[in-house]
């Protein structure tokens, strides 16, 4: 690194502690840019005084992904500061490098809830079946943002131990768990999950709704098809557009007539657009 450079990328790292929100995004964003040559005053910089300094440096050296980050990040999850760690874990499932994995697992039991949301997320991205049994215990976790993030990171990692207690988590209190749930049991595709399914259709939640209905789209059992031919008819277009998606995906060339009476008969354009491209998918 030539001098001139490594003086910018020092200014840069200094402006990262500018209260104003667009000096410090500006220089995060040239530090980005300025890739591995910026990563080693990047790590430094996970030590440094300011905690908007450590957090922005985290974020970046995510975004540029450069495995020489993987030990300092990982060290960084011990961080004092709660923003630290959470942008640590986030970084360290961008880069997946294996290294990250077990103190990933391990920032799962962190009091932050921040941190074990990233640590489930990133644990989902990077893919290790290690991590399958502790995202299972932590689907239960107090805090709901945590609990829709696991749920996601099971439905990435493709292992269906975890669907039958997923099942039951379509009850969860939250929207917003519901909504991973269904999302994560579609991605699983596995046929246990369709009654549960099939009842979430009946929710009073809309995107809840949709989003069963894409996960029965996926799942494709045949004992989900009468119902969600019954859901073009829904008073919700989010709903009937689920619906229309799914239809599609099963390939039954029954569907064909009820998606042409939808097709003359819903008023939404976007629930019609998707009527079309369904009716392709049928071979229509």
């Amino acid at each position: 690194m030539i001098a001139s450079n490594e003086d910018h990328i020092r200014t840069l790292i200094t402006e990262l502690d500018n209260v104003d929100h667009d000096v410090q995004q500006s220089a995060a964003v040239q530090l980005i840019d300025l890739g591995k040559e910026a990563v080693q005053l990047l790590i430094q910089a996970l030590t440094h005084p300011s905690w908007r300094v450590r957090y922005l440096a985290a974020w970046t050296l995510g975004e540029i992904g450069d495995e020489r980050a993987v030990e300092p990040l990982i060290a960084a999850l011990r961080d004092h500061n709660t923003d630290v760690q959470d942008w640590a874990a986030k970084a360290l499932g961008e880069i997946g490098d294996e290294r990250a994995v077990e103190p990933l697992i391990a920032a799962l039991d962190d009091a932050d809830s921040g941190t074990r949301r990233n640590a489930a997320a990133a644990l989902g991205w990077m893919g290790d079946e290690r991590a399958v049994e502790p995202l299972i215990k932590h689907l239960h976790d107090a805090d709901n943002l945590v609990r829709g993030s696991v749920s996601a990171a099971l439905g990435a990692l493709g292992d269906r131990r975890a669907v039958p207690q997923m099942i039951d988590m379509l009850d969860d209190a939250d929207e917003w768990v519901r909504i991973r749930v269904a999302k994560a049991l579609g991605r699983l595709a596995d046929p246990r999950a369709t009654t549960a399914l099939v009842a979430a259709l009946q929710t009073d939640r809309d995107w809840v709704r949709y989003n069963a209905a894409w996960a029965l789209g996926q799942i494709r059992d045949g004992s989900a098809f009468q119902p969600l031919v019954d859901a073009l008819s829904h008073d919700s277009p989010h709903v009937r557009r689920g619906a229309v998606e799914a239809l599609g995906r099963f390939g039954d060339p029954r569907g064909i007539d009820p998606l042409k009476d939808a097709l003359v008969a819903d008023p939404d354009d976007g629930v019609r657009a998707a009527i079309y491209d369904a009716l392709k998918q049928l071979g229509h």
